[in-house]
């Protein structure tokens, strides 16, 4: 068997193993090993691996990444996410689609903190869905605005999945953090219209409640304020050059733990159950990163990367249709498989194809993870769609669909606008620079 079919069959064989649910890490791994041992031998396949293990756990890109996972479960053992969709509904609820709105933010706020569109989906589905349908909204509307929720936290700073980007493509994740600033205000102004816009024309029911007077708004302000503030403090840092991505961590991470103790909402308890997941989180995530290093390097081995860059050779002059079929393909996709699987298993073979096309590598991670997440809310099969319908089995497919249906068109509203003005990607890293 030739190089170029066995890293075709091993490319076919890693994704049907994650879609029958084997472990990211076990399928790619697998693959990578078995792959790699019959084109250079077992021998060399082992001496390879014993140096990405090294390569991996010593990448300084890398060393941010447990700062971040232990922010995130200081952050959520220190009371900062459990309030987050009571805090936004009391400060918005009254307004027509206030829940709607509150669920939106709150989703981010949550995906911010846990890294994962179905974690927070199926948490969200949990928390949100009982109090829109207690206050009259439709389903479809309560069902659309979690769902397409879940998907926005995965882009927001601090965020895993780009720090695994940055450290695959070899790209500075100061500049992708900071390239995030566009995509995410033109994904609120999206949503926001995506959902009063069906409130507008009648498709959806979102009747308006009494607002909150007061001493109870001053306490949401004040509950809001601390993640507010550490999302400030990481962009300014950032964006200042006051601090490197790696210092920025470091000091969101401090930040948490100061918060937690002197408000004395962060128990001994508290912190070592954090520990305990941060270990556990990333003893996981570093699997994954060890398991696609040896699987991309299965995959140079077998030349299928280069094949793609000739294959895709009589389009490279024309970067637009290069993009559309990548777009066609991660939203295929995304009916399969979680974001962070998809980005492991394309991101080796597209970066080559996206730098032959004179493609940014910052702008392209960028639109990778907008698509990808963009896959997981769009009909028929979108996976956050049947994560929300085993959380909330009594709601039919039907209305999932017709609920998510304004938030994909949103979605791809968001990926033509950043495709005709990629300068609302890169302009605040070239201007930070």
């Amino acid at each position: 068997m030739s190089g170029l079919l066995l890293g075709g069959v091993g490319f076919a064989a890693a994704i049907i193993m994650i879609f029958l649910e084997i472990p990211v890490a076990v399928a790619l791994g697998l693959v990578g090993i078995i792959g790699s041992g019959l084109i250079i031998g077992f021998t060399g396949t082992v001496a390879i691996g014993a140096t990405t293990v090294w390569d991996s756990l010593t990448n300084y890109t890398l060393t941010m990444l447990p700062l971040f996972v232990m922010m995130g479960n200081l952050a959520a053992h220190s009371g900062l996410s459990t309030k987050l969709y009571q805090s936004m509904s009391i400060l918005i609820g009254h307004r027509r689609g206030g829940l709607a709105l509150a669920t939106i933010g709150a989703s981010a706020g949550f995906g911010m903190i846990s890294g994962s569109s179905l974690a927070t989906t199926a948490t969200m589905g949990r928390i949100a869905l009982p109090e829109m349908r207690e206050a009259g909204y439709s389903k479809s509307l309560s069902a659309g605005s979690v769902a397409a929720g879940g998907t926005l936290g995965i882009l927001i700073p601090p965020s895993t999945v780009l720090v695994i980007y940055a450290f695959i493509a070899e790209q500075s994740i100061r500049d992708l953090l900071l390239a995030t600033a566009g995509p995410i205000a033109l994904a609120v102004l999206l949503y926001c219209l995506a959902i009063w816009v069906p409130i507008w024309l009648g498709w959806s029911v979102a009747p308006q409640r009494a607002r909150a007077e007061g001493d109870e708004r001053r306490d949401v302000v004040k509950e809001l304020l601390p993640p507010v503030g550490i999302f400030a403090l990481i962009m300014g840092g950032l964006y200042s050059g006051v601090f490197t991505a790696n210092e920025t961590a470091a000091i969101g991470a401090a930040v948490v733990l100061a918060y937690g103790v002197l408000t004395r909402r962060l128990s001994v308890e508290g912190f070592l159950s954090a520990m305990m997941n941060t270990a556990m989180t990333c003893g996981a995530l570093y699997l994954v990163l060890i398991a696609a290093n040896i699987f991309n390097f299965f995959l140079a081995l077998s030349g299928l990367p280069f094949s793609l860059t000739g294959m895709f050779a009589g389009i490279l002059d024309t970067p637009m249709l290069v993009i559309l079929l990548m777009l066609l393909i991660y939203l295929v996709l995304g009916t399969l498989m979680d974001s962070l699987a998809m980005l492991l298993l394309t991101v080796p073979l597209f970066v080559p194809i996206a730098q032959a096309a004179g493609i940014d590598l910052v702008w392209f991670g960028i639109f990778a993870v907008m698509v990808v997440e963009m896959g997981l809310i769009t009909p028929p099969v979108g996976m956050n769609l049947f994560v929300l319908k085993a959380v909330q089995p009594d709601i039919r497919m039907t209305e999932l669909w017709k609920g998510a249906a304004p938030f994909v068109i949103a979605d791809f509203i968001r990926v033509a606008i950043i495709i005709a003005i990629p300068a609302l990607v890169v302009w605040l890293p070239n201007v930070a620079m």
